[in-house]
């Protein structure tokens, strides 16, 4: 199976807002991303495209006069962690352009690895909210420190070009103009994907141990800020993010630790709920760094709307830390099992943690 393009959609049409031309609106700054929800299985469309699941940093890049900007889906500005990213504009055939797309880091095998982002987000972590700046004003241990991996910016949509809108354009319109104006390179390019047959392709995903597979509608129009049905995302392997809203002590932990477990949540339908604890995956010297962030997010009571019972001495703190855990499935209680801390996540607020009630 290879990838498709969109050569049986409908030609092109010479409309406006696929053409250069000269407009007076500026570029919107803050274009939020569109979401997928969940599907419980492949399955073959027609109707449909079926793009790789990266399991990486979901971000938009702005593209303006040869330079480049990353934001994350808080608004965070990430440039200056991915100084790879920076040549970005010398393969888009636009002097303005919008992209969607995540930001992945690929192992030595080829393969996307989430924990291979670490460093960048405990950089990002430990910066505080809301830094801005060039790369040059990071700690110099940062600066020499190199990941084992590639730094990749994947693109799957263009949401503005030279000056027009898009997101009022179906998908196959949108994929075309990406297509035509991205030429891909080492650490840049439009994502590929499949037509109709994702059944095929959700079992080469599998097989090969990857995240999962996105289905998009190809008439489907960008809706920023919303989930949509129109994009369907189904899971190979279990991660997500979730928000801290305390941590335990004592227990069984090993020697030195400061915490025995983090107790995480999501927010359903505007409540805190809580969907369990970690205790795997963090070194010694990164869960001490991880709670220096914590304490001052201390609180007197529970943020959940159901306060777990568990018989340990715990320290609350406000729903405001994001990290990323994989897990092996939700239990029939809505529980994380097994699950194993990944990273934090300080490019995501905490309000982007949605869980199904």
């Amino acid at each position: 199976m290879t990838p498709s393009s969109l050569d049986d959609a409908p030609a092109p049409i010479d409309h406006p807002a696929l053409t250069r031309t000269v407009s007076a609106a500026p570029m919107p700054g803050g274009l939020r991303a569109m979401l997928a929800e969940d599907a419980p299985e492949p399955f073959d469309s027609p109707d449909h495209i079926f793009e790789l699941m990266w399991g990486g940093l979901r971000s938009m890049a702005y593209v303006h006069d040869g330079i480049v900007q990353i934001r994350a889906r808080n608004g965070r500005d990430l440039t200056p962690y991915f100084p790879e990213l920076i040549a970005i504009p010398d393969s888009v055939g636009a002097t303005d352009a919008i992209l969607d797309g995540e930001i992945i880091a690929v192992d030595a095998q080829g393969q996307p690895a989430f924990d291979l982002l670490r460093p960048r987000l405990e950089a990002m972590a430990d910066a505080g909210r809301g830094i801005r700046g060039a790369f040059s004003d990071l700690p110099v241990e940062f600066k020499i420190k190199r990941i084992a991996g590639q730094i990749m910016y994947q693109t799957f949509d263009v949401l503005w070009l030279d000056g027009r809108s898009l997101v009022d354009r179906p998908l196959w319109q949108r994929k075309n103009r990406l297509h035509d104006v991205v030429k891909p390179g080492p650490d840049f390019a439009a994502v590929d994907f499949v037509d109709d047959e994702g059944v095929g392709f959700f079992d080469a995903v599998l097989e090969r141990k990857l995240e999962g597979v996105v289905a998009k509608k190809k008439a489907s129009l960008y809706t920023p800020g919303q989930q949509s049905k129109n994009w369907l995302q189904i899971r190979a392997l279990h991660s997500g993010d979730f928000v801290i809203g305390g941590y335990t002590i004592g227990g069984a932990r090993r020697r030195g630790e400061p915490f025995s477990q983090l107790l995480l949540g999501g927010y359903a339908e505007g409540r805190f709920e809580y969907v369990g604890a970690v205790s795997g995956g963090l070194s010694d010297r990164e869960a001490k760094s991880l709670i220096a962030r914590l304490e001052p997010l201390h609180a007197d009571e529970s943020p959940f709307h159901d306060t777990p019972l568990i018989p340990r001495l715990i320290y609350w703190t406000r729903p405001e830390a994001v990290c990323h855990v994989r897990f092996s499935e939700w239990s029939r209680d809505g529980h994380l099992r097994f699950p194993i801390f990944s990273a934090l996540r300080p490019d995501l607020a905490a309000s982007d943690c949605q869980i199904d009630a």
